[in-house]
């Protein structure tokens, strides 16, 4: 058996998550992919979860490939471990279908150009920066650092000076000149579901995430962890990507904001218009008092399809707020130089950087491939 990239590309993603939910690849895998890499004995299927997850000989495989990977170790199933991983899985995958440069091995790769680096890589080998924080990802897009948090109901609380100072060591650590949060979901919605959701009083010194999302100085943008969420990423990662996508727009009928107005990002049929792909909802409710402070009831809003008819529109073009527009792909292609679609891996043979083909025979380890983890198990995250 020849390995395709997509086979390939299948255990990479495996190696740096530890496990993934069947259902989180489709669309990008298919079944009879995965169901391959589990005959051959590269991948194997938790028995009560459902999830998949590496083998040694799968490892064995991405090592003789030289496929950069975390080192091989065995994982706990303790369920709340379990579902961590498979949330920060649903993050990664959707970075992966953005196409981002993945992986950091270390922190600081990340000014080298890389998109993701995952805290649970780094815990227990090198001086713990994460404390006790909730950070599920790091990305960096063009030239800003962002937090990632995965958000859903009854997620609890953290300690918003602490999530700063580590967001202010990430910035440091990838040498990016901005600094922002995402918080991750299953979709829009259920992501605003727990930030609204009114909790009790303070505890100490840890606050709720609808808290921090109203009390943070840095921008927090939501990330829905689907199709629309990887060609959010896409845009996100262009430089000056506001700007460029209200020029591609508007064409001949773009004008630009005020100077003084920096949360406008062009002037549209005589309205403010808030390019809002990105998500923050916060700078564009900004932009909607800054309208209403200058005698203007209603700006223009434009946004990816999905994000106008989930959100956009029931939250302010049917409270009379804003008039919803969904960015053509063209003009989001002007920007981003490719389709607005998730990536998928091709079924072409996967090449070594020497140019050599990989298959199974080389890869065969003695002892039985695949089962249930059993034993002592190091936590992976």
């Amino acid at each position: 058996m020849v390995f395709s990239v997509c086979d390939i590309d299948l255990l990479w993603l495996l190696s740096w998550c530890g496990n993934i939910q069947p259902t989180a690849l489709r669309g990008s895998f298919q079944d009879t992919t995965v169901r391959n890499m589990i005959d051959i004995g590269l991948v194997r299927q938790h028995k009560n979860s459902g999830s998949l997850a590496l083998t040694k000989k799968g490892h064995q495989c991405l090592t003789v490939s030289n496929v950069p990977c975390p080192d091989y170790c065995a994982l706990s199933y303790r369920g709340d471990l379990l579902q961590r991983r498979l949330r920060i899985a649903n993050i990664t995958i959707t970075a992966y279908r953005a196409q981002l440069n993945l992986f950091a091995a270390e922190l600081s790769e990340l000014a080298q150009g890389y998109s993701l680096f995952l805290p649970h890589i780094s815990r227990g080998r090198e001086r713990n920066i994460w404390g006790s924080s909730r950070i599920s990802a790091v990305f960096r897009l063009g030239n800003c650092c962002y937090s990632t948090y995965n958000v859903y109901p009854g997620i609890g609380r953290l300690n918003l000076e602490d999530e700063e100072k580590i967001l202010s060591s990430c910035v440091s650590r990838s040498r990016s000149s901005n600094r922002a949060f995402f918080f991750a979901g299953d979709s829009y919605p259920s992501i605003l579901t727990e930030l609204e959701r009114k909790d009790k009083e303070n505890e100490g010194r840890l606050i709720s995430y609808r808290e921090m999302w109203e009390r943070s100085s840095s921008p927090i943008h939501l990330l829905s962890c689907d199709y629309t969420g990887a060609v959010q990423l896409q845009i996100m990662a262009q430089p000056d990507y506001r700007t460029r996508l209200a020029r591609g727009a508007l064409k001949e009928e773009y004008q630009p904001p005020p100077l003084n107005v920096s949360v406008w990002d062009a002037i549209y049929q005589d309205r403010p218009l808030v390019i809002a792909a990105d998500m923050d909802l916060r700078r564009l409710d900004a932009a909607i008092q800054a309208a209403h402070s200058r005698g203007l009831e209603q700006i223009a809003v434009a946004a990816l399809e999905k994000q106008a008819k989930t959100v956009l529109i029931p939250r302010y073009q049917d409270t009379g707020q804003a008039r919803v527009f969904a960015l053509t792909k063209e003009a989001i292609t002007e920007v981003t130089g490719r389709p607005p679609a998730p990536y998928t891996p091709p079924h072409t043979q996967f090449l070594t950087e020497k140019g050599d083909v990989v298959d199974a025979p080389p890869i065969r380890i003695p002892g039985k491939a695949g089962g249930q983890a059993g034993g002592k198990a190091r936590p992976l995250v």
